[in-house]
């Protein structure tokens, strides 16, 4: 605050003391407007300070108030000259510990400048040496890369002694393999320099080929002695082949890269042995098993052949051959469900006198087929391809693990569809046949669940059998109940079941059985086809029968037939066949019903359904009413015993006897109740001359009848 004052009188021309300082002003000067205008602008500018504004304000004399200002001013620079004198000591020590300082520093700036040349040597010296480093990683890697070169030549074109004695003198084992892979080795490195002119390249061609011929030569007859051994009784064609040809493979993949001549002589040569021995194998074994075979059908079993055309000439008696396992499945499902492999040995069977039907045959056939084929297929492929896709020679097709394949086995898959169609165009088994078919499709899946699909096309060649077949047999059956004939399929012409029923219910229930999982419509078609003609039969059949109700019997007890045995298998499959049965059956025992009831109650049922809805009703004459009344009267309990001896009689099956009888009964309610509804109509509970029997009373005489069943 003191300074701002200061400056201000010191602007204004003015001393601490009061005294002016500014120079005279005379009007003739020419300057005079000059400085009047400089203090002008001074007291402006310090009229801005805060504390001269303040000044001001209070109207302080600014002299004084300098005075005072310059008064404080000396007395505290004296006391701060004091107090220097009083430390000047402190000072002196400070100084001397400044010129110590000083001094050290300076030997540290010597130290430094010392140091700092010699690094500057150091980093000459490095500069050097790293100027050498990188010279001799030059000349090292130059000399790496050439000895890598010069090994590589080394290797590809050096033969060495032991090389030459081994391939040369040595036997064929291990050893032996190791320097083959090592020559081979060599000529494919020599072989990829033949545009390069160096001279070792030459010389060392001459002898490689020379090793190459010897290798060659001692592989291809090791090989064929290998194959020719394949030819000895009882050799185990596998074993044969993983620790010999697996172990030994290098020298067949030797002669397909070096000596491909060779290669395809022993490629043949294995697959004319190894296609002999299957083929040989197969035809002994399928051999074996036809003497085993027995026949399950033939053509007398057609379903619409009456069982006299199965009697001999001169016996009259059924043939012994197995009728059952015609048309039913029974143990033969086994064939599918039995994880077993069921390969048969033959001998052993022989010698048990057992006896198979042609699936069981076919299954042990295909399941061998299977197991060899896989076995085979997986050592062509690591035989022959591992190689064969490297080569790019025009023959690498001959070693293709497929043609190989198919080469080997061509004549034994010839010999199995030979056999297989044999048999199907010689079977009237058409249950035989679809179990065969079903086999079929799980080899399929089996293979495709091993990755080996090689037989596909067999197995898809066997279908292409089997199938028109089948459909074939169908068409037989379906042709021999159109071509039925009534007068000799019905001599004794009772109501039991007839025999062709149990046979179409049988063979649709094992037909269904064996399409679960399938839903094959060819199937379904076939057996739609064949039900309408075995339904068609039946009611030829009921026409020689004399009247309605021994018909209706008739076609009751064998629908009953049908949904008896279709009940016996818990498939899904057999659920609309069932369910359609079961519905005509509905049907036929509810005409049955309104049959029985019309002998003794047919005047109420007609009366009930001439009047029940006239409007008229309640002045319809007493006596139509009293007429009816009376006859059931006197009739309805001796009409219910014979009613029940009458079901009894005509329905062999006891349940569905109980359920037949019980459905008259309950109709014979049902009428007998609308009757009283239609009585009470006429004549609201009025006395009458006649009486209808109570209801209580009836039902109760019906409940004896139904106790009787149960």
């Amino acid at each position: 605050m003191s300074e701002s004052i200061t400056a201000f009188l010191c602007g204004l021309g003015i001393d601490e003391t009061g005294v002016s300082t500014a120079p005279e002003l005379h009007h003739e000067d020419e300057d005079y407007e000059a400085a009047f205008d400089e203090v002008d602008d001074r007291i402006s500018e310090f009229q801005e300070d805060a504390v001269v504004r303040e000044l001001f304000s209070k109207g302080v004399d600014l002299r004084e108030y300098a005075r005072d200002v310059e008064r404080d001013l000396k007395e505290a620079e004296e006391r701060h000259v004091l107090e220097y004198v009083q430390e000047c000591g402190s000072f002196v020590e400070l100084h001397r510990q400044i010129e110590g300082s000083d001094r050290i520093l300076a030997n540290m700036d010597n130290l430094l400048s010392t140091f700092q040349a010699d690094l500057a040597k150091i980093s000459a010296e490095i500069e050097t040496l790293q100027d050498q480093s990188q010279s001799m990683n030059i000349r090292l890697k130059n000399r790496i890369a050439v000895e890598s070169q010069l090994n590589t030549v080394l290797e590809g074109i050096v033969i060495s002694p032991d090389l030459i004695k081994k391939i040369c003198e040595g036997e064929i084992n291990e050893f032996f393999v190791q320097h083959l892979q090592e020559l081979n080795r060599k000529m494919t490195y020599v072989k990829s320099q033949q545009g390069v002119h160096i001279r070792a390249y030459k010389d060392v061609a001459p002898e490689l080929e020379r090793l190459r011929f010897k290798a060659a030569e001692k592989s291809r007859e090791f090989l064929l002695k290998k194959i020719d051994s394949l030819k000895a009784p009882n050799t185990n064609i596998s074993i044969i082949q993983q620790n010999i040809f697996l172990k030994y493979k290098e020298l067949f993949w030797f002669l397909m890269e070096r000596f491909s001549e060779a290669a395809v002589e022993v490629r043949q040569n294995y697959i004319n042995t190894v296609g002999t021995l299957y083929y040989g194998g197969f035809e002994k074994y399928t051999g074996m098993l036809k003497k085993l075979q027995t026949v399950i059908a033939d053509k007398l079993d057609l379903m619409g052949l009456e069982e006299g055309a199965k009697r001999g000439l001169f016996t009259g008696k059924l043939s012994l051959k197995d009728k059952t396992n015609v048309y039913t499945l029974g143990e033969r499902l086994n064939v599918l469900t039995d994880p077993d492999p069921g390969i048969i040995l033959a001998h052993i069977a022989d010698g048990q006198n057992l006896r198979f039907p042609f699936e069981a045959i076919f299954k042990s056939i295909h399941r061998l087929l299977m197991d060899n084929a896989s076995s085979e297929y997986i050592f062509t492929i690591e035989y022959f391809a591992a190689k064969s896709r490297t080569m790019k020679s025009p023959i690498a097709e001959l070693f293709h693990p497929e043609r190989v394949f198919m080469e080997i086995f061509d004549t034994t898959v010839r010999l199995l569809q030979s056999i297989t169609k044999t048999y199907a165009d010689a079977s009237f088994d058409a249950v035989g046949i679809l179990l065969c078919i079903r086999l079929n499709s799980q080899n399929i899946m089996i293979q495709e669940r091993r990755r080996v699909p090689i037989l596909e096309s067999y197995m898809n060649a066997t279908n292409m059998i089997l199938w028109p077949r089948f459909q074939a047999i169908m068409d037989m059956h379906i042709d021999s109940l159109k071509k039925a004939s009534p007068a000799k399929l019905f001599a004794t012409k009772d109501v039991h079941p007839h025999y062709i029923t149990r046979r179409y219910a049988e063979f649709a229930a094992s037909v269904l059985t064996l399409n679960h999982g399938y839903d094959d419509a060819l199937l379904t078609n076939s057996l739609h086809r064949c039900r309408t003609e075995v339904e068609a039969l039946l009611f030829r059949l009921s026409e020689e029968l004399g009247d309605r109700k021994n018909r209706l019997v008739f076609l009751v007890n064998n629908y009953d037939l049908v949904v008896t045995i279709l009940s016996e298998y818990a498939v899904p499959s057999i659920d609309p066949e069932k369910s359609y049965i079961s519905s005509v059956l509905e049907s036929k025992t509810s005409e049955f019903v309104d049959e029985e009831l019309k002998p003794y109650f047919g005047e109420m049922v007609s009366f009930i359904h001439q009047f029940e809805n006239d409007p008229k009703l309640e002045q319809l004459h007493a006596e139509r009413f009293e007429r009816v009344a009376v006859e059931f009267n006197n009739n309805w309990s001796n009409a219910l015993n014979s009613i029940n001896s009458s079901v009894i009689q005509c329905f062999s099956n006891f349940q569905n006897g109980a359920r037949i009888l019980q459905a008259v009964l309950t109709q014979l309610l049902l009428y007998y109740k609308r009757y009283l509804t239609m009585w009470e109509k006429r004549f609201h509970y009025n006395k009458q001359r006649v009486q209808p029997v109570a209801m209580q009373n009836v039902m109760l005489e019906i409940k004896k009848y139904r106790s009787a069943f149960n």
